[in-house]
């Protein structure tokens, strides 16, 4: 006969006991809310009072949606560009960049240049797409454009914004070069 160990027989009653105790007992049952009762509602108290501040009048601190000659501003049409979506708009604005293809490259980009309220730039810059070739070249930076064309969240060569752009169809005041001296595109 084997001889058994009093610590492994008391483990294996230890454990024995552990799991007719567990089997045994069940979970206590959560209480039904039929079981509660309101708190009984004082009337004789005064109604509350709340203290909120005033409410913001947002209009107001928006930036204005054109200019004083009805021209529409770059942030103006941006904060509201919900409204103006598919549209066609006509926007006063500085050129603060404009895409020039490098030397070296390859492939290169459509034509392309943004558009601020102030020829530094600023928080908001609309995205003026769909430009030939010469009219980029005809554009110069930091100068002030009234550009006619349409508010979308994309062109058909490939720009996409979901904060709108601006699908460009003319300007007032750009002078294009003569076809005959324009350089031909990569």
């Amino acid at each position: 006969m084997t001889r058994k160990s009093p610590l492994g027989v008391l483990c294996a009653a230890l454990l024995v006991a552990s799991s007719l105790a567990t089997g045994a007992c069940k979970p206590p049952e959560p209480p039904k809310v039929e079981d509660f009762e309101a708190p009984a509602l004082a009337s004789n108290l005064p109604p509350a009072r709340v203290d909120l501040p005033p409410a913001q009048k947002l209009e107001g601190s928006l930036p204005p949606e054109t200019h004083p000659d009805g021209k529409m501003r770059v942030d103006g049409l941006m904060t509201r560009r919900e409204k103006y979506f598919g549209q066609k708009v006509v926007v006063r604005g500085f050129l603060v960049e404009k895409y020039e293809c490098p030397k070296d490259a390859k492939r290169c980009q459509h034509p392309h240049g943004y558009l601020a309220d102030t020829p530094a730039g600023g928080d908001k810059k609309l995205l003026l797409a769909g430009l030939t070739e010469t009219v980029n070249e005809a554009l110069e930076a930091g100068k002030e454009y009234v550009v006619t064309g349409t508010f979308d969240q994309r062109t058909q060569d490939g720009f996409v914004a979901s904060i709108g752009l601006m699908v460009f169809e003319s300007a007032e005041g750009l002078v294009l070069p003569d076809p005959k001296d324009a350089k031909k595109r990569r």
